[in-house]
């Protein structure tokens, strides 16, 4: 499937025309300017970490790692849309990472600016329709228990999620081969 068939465009609940593609190896400037674009709040629930002093040879470095993983490694997508002073910039990622035939890794950011307008929720949907078609059965994460906005984003998938609770995060399980009228959603402590 070509990159031409997978790009998307949607409009955010605030009228902002948003445009998607696939994640290109020449999008390393796109992802660093979107990490700069996230609060320390929105980085530490991406990263798990503290990331305010991140010397900025690591952050290009990371994003450098990320455009140029092959298929085989990870599926990405990337979103941009037309800002006032800033014109055409990268609002969003999400991206899979393999870690067997059938298993994925989910990883996704927003630009704090753009959060709240739906962008996250259609990458979401994007990202692990993309992950389906490329024969993932289950998609994994861990997320804090406390980042209400992605829960709310995993309540609206048509999947059914396994949450797994471990002290101040959850290990969830989105289950791809079934739709979530098909079994409730689960919660085990």
């Amino acid at each position: 499937m070509g990159a031409k068939q997978l790009a998307k465009r949607f409009t955010t609940r605030n009228g902002l025309p948003v445009w998607v593609r696939l994640l290109r190896q020449k999008d390393t400037s796109h992802l660093v300017d979107l990490f700069e674009h996230m609060g320390p709040e929105s980085r530490y629930r991406r990263f798990h970490q503290p990331t305010d002093n991140v010397p900025e040879s690591q952050v290009w470095a990371e994003a450098e790692r990320i455009a140029t993983a092959v298929a085989d490694e990870q599926l990405g997508l990337i979103a941009f849309a037309t800002l006032p002073g800033e014109g055409e910039v990268a609002v969003g990622v999400a991206r899979i990472v393999w870690l067997s035939d059938s298993v994925a890794e989910v990883a996704m950011s927003v630009r704090d600016d753009c959060q709240g307008q739906g962008i996250g929720k259609r990458l979401l949907d994007m990202v692990l329709e993309l992950a389906q078609i490329a024969g993932a059965e289950s998609i994994v994460g861990l997320i804090q228990n406390d980042n209400e906005p992605i829960w709310r984003l995993f309540d609206q998938l048509p999947y059914p999620l396994t949450r797994t609770i471990e002290g101040t995060e959850s290990e969830i399980v989105i289950d791809l081969a079934r739709k979530k009228d098909e079994v409730g959603m689960e919660t085990a402590v």
